[in-house]
């Protein structure tokens, strides 16, 4: 397929926008790098290694069969809370491997800046854009900024909604447009359809809502070209989420850890997932994702009959749909799965700690629900059918990574049981511990205000959306362990498409286990004879818990108006059409983004 390179329609020229008011359409600045980041700090350091000793003391309280009281209590209680402890030391653990006193090497600054001068050849690059359902006026500002980012590239919308008015947008911008006849295999089908007809050797995934800075190749590339081991390179999400509600502030707040601090820590055990968006890949490693090694019985039977030690590899899945590969299918989280393909053959990955793009977070309860329905479905895949720990190819810090993607939504699991003990025992008088009130906050205080802690001075503030929207979607994540223990097949979602229906339809457990709080609370208050400081302990959780799912509701009514709201004053395709030929139509630089001396100087270090 060959580019569409057109100029735009003669329409009459618009007055230039202002420094103060850029265009809405309009690339973000070269040297702009003004978005929420926080390298790793050393204090967290500090907090990691108090709350992991602090994580031991809880455990050494909880086996102690001394402080047994209800057998079947104390076992779920058990479970339940060593699901959550021990998930959190391996997340500490992972991140102590954070070296930020360890710069980049001289060659990455040294191809960088001959990248940005021309003095190193730019190898050919595919830019695809991913787009289903999401408006023009969304896609527009990723389709302008890809296009424009520094280092020669091709940029294509992989258009899944087949939406006349995305061609004619690419038409205008001079950029490549791709459809398919069908959409099998959602996101993966849509970019390995793409690369069947292409032959960049590099390829580079961008959702439609996430806009890249121009600088995203030159911080990416390099990684890829001074290792030629590299197959990935995944750089973090940032978002935008002023005036847009609980829903967007808590999903985004949540991830800043992950990205900050979890996932740069995960270099060094060759670990690091792709998270769909923001990544580039190195093309023949796709394609080395078509075949898989022989198993001992196919061996054993190649040798029986004498077939020639050259022969052809089997091919997996993917490389008997798309012989030229691409990314893993037969699952929702393909990004996942793609990654640990890659790692079992040997290839390397690798994370940029830097922003270099900002995208959208969901903005309303159906849209999150739906995502994190997705996310933890891949993450149950990963537990059931992954096998990691049967895989010699893997080392033990990669299953260690893997293993901590499944038991981050077993965690969902601890959190329904914590949510029926405390009204059980003010309704029954019958608690899993036996122990005196103080002798309990003494092991249990120092583990929670260390968990909280990390957070905190990492990310540098403490959200209770985060904590609202986090638990708001644990009934979906129990949802999702059925679907993925029974193979059930869910419809690929796109996060940022409105969704509608009521809100109150996500909150029915919610609002079942708020209820039987408020009860508990009310007998609990009238029962004379229980131990008075254990009955505060409960009657404390239920109350939070009410308050957090009042807090969840009218978040999310919010949220929705909010959205609403923006969806009567965002541009139909039309306008938005007409808005992309009024940016097009305006004085432009004489070269777009120009390479600056600040920003050689910067792509030296």
């Amino acid at each position: 397929m060959s580019f569409v390179d057109t100029t735009p329609l003669s329409l009459q020229a618009r007055a230039p926008q202002t420094d103060e008011e850029p265009h809405r359409y309009a690339p973000p600045p070269v040297e702009q790098h003004d978005l929420p980041w926080r390298d790793f700090q050393h204090v967290t350091r500090l907090a990691v290694f108090l709350g992991i000793a602090a994580g031991f003391l809880y455990l050494s309280f909880l086996y102690d069969r001394e402080h047994e009281n209800v057998p079947i209590l104390w076992i779920f209680t058990v479970i339940a809370e060593s699901l959550v402890v021990l998930h959190t030391l391996g997340i500490w653990y992972t991140m102590l491997g954070y070296r930020h006193d360890i710069p980049e090497t001289a060659d990455l600054g040294v191809v960088r800046r001959e990248l940005l001068t021309g003095a190193h050849p730019t190898p050919t690059i595919d830019v695809f854009i991913t787009h289903a359902t999401e408006s023009l006026d969304l896609l527009i500002p990723t389709m302008v900024a890809a296009r424009d980012m520094l280092l020669p590239h091709r940029t294509w919308v992989l258009d899944d909604g087949r939406n006349a008015h995305v061609r004619e947008a690419c038409l205008r911008l001079g950029i490549g447009y791709m459809r398919r006849s069908d959409n099998r295999h959602a996101k993966a089908g849509n970019v390995n359809s793409a690369i069947e007809r292409t032959d960049g050797e590099y390829i580079v995934l961008i959702d439609a809502d996430h806009v890249p800075r121009p600088d995203f190749l030159v911080h990416t590339l390099p990684n890829m070209l001074v290792n030629p081991a590299v197959a990935m390179v995944q750089s973090p999400q940032t978002y935008r989420t002023e005036k847009r509600g609980l829903i967007a502030e808590g999903a985004a707040v949540s991830q800043r850890l992950f990205y900050e601090a979890i996932m740069p820590a995960k270099n060094l055990s060759n670990a690091i997932i792709c998270v769909g968006t923001n990544v580039v890949f190195r093309r023949a490693a796709l394609e080395s994702l078509r075949t898989r090694d022989e198993t001992p019985r196919e061996r054993r039977k190649a040798r029986r009959r004498k077939l020639p030690t050259d022969r052809p590899l089997p091919t997996t899945p993917l490389g008997r749909e798309y012989p030229r590969g691409g990314l893993w299918i037969g699952s929702n989280s393909e990004d996942i799965w793609t990654s640990l393909e890659l790692q079992r053959r040997g290839w390397r990955s690798v994370f940029v700690p830097k922003v270099l793009s900002e995208g959208l977070t969901p903005d309303t309860i159906a849209s999150f629900m739906k995502q994190q329905f997705r996310w933890a479905v891949g993450g149950w895949e990963m537990m059931f059918r992954a096998k990691v720990f049967r895989d010699h190819r893997l080392t033990v810090s990669q299953k260690l990574q893997y293993l901590l993607i499944s038991t981050h939504y077993l965690q969902s699991f601890s959190v329904m049981v914590f949510a029926v003990l405390s009204p059980l025992y003010l309704l029954t008088d019958r608690s899993p511990i036996s122990s005196p009130a103080w002798w309990w906050a003494l092991h249990y205080v120092p583990f929670m205000f260390f968990t909280l802690t990390v957070t905190f001075v990492q990310v540098g503030q403490f959200r209770p959306a985060a904590v609202g929207v986090s638990l708001a979607a644990v009934p979906v994540h129990l949802r999702a362990f059925f679907f993925a223990l029974f193979r059930i097949k869910s419809p690929w979602v796109v996060t940022n498409t409105r969704q509608g229906g009521g809100v109150l339809r996500f909150f029915i457990p919610h609002l079942f286990l708020g209820a039987l709080d408020v009860v508990a609370i009310t007998f609990g208050l009238s029962v004379q004879g229980q131990e008075t400081s254990s009955i505060a302990i409960a009657i404390f959780w239920s109350s939070l818990h009410i308050v957090i799912v009042a807090y969840q509701i009218t978040g999310s009514y919010r949220a929705r108006r909010l959205a609403e709201r923006a969806g009567r004053i965002e541009p139909t395709d039309v306008e938005a059409l007409a808005l992309l030929d009024e940016y097009l139509l305006a004085p432009q630089p004489s070269a777009l983004n120009p390479v600056s001396p600040r920003v050689l100087e910067g792509a030296s270090r």
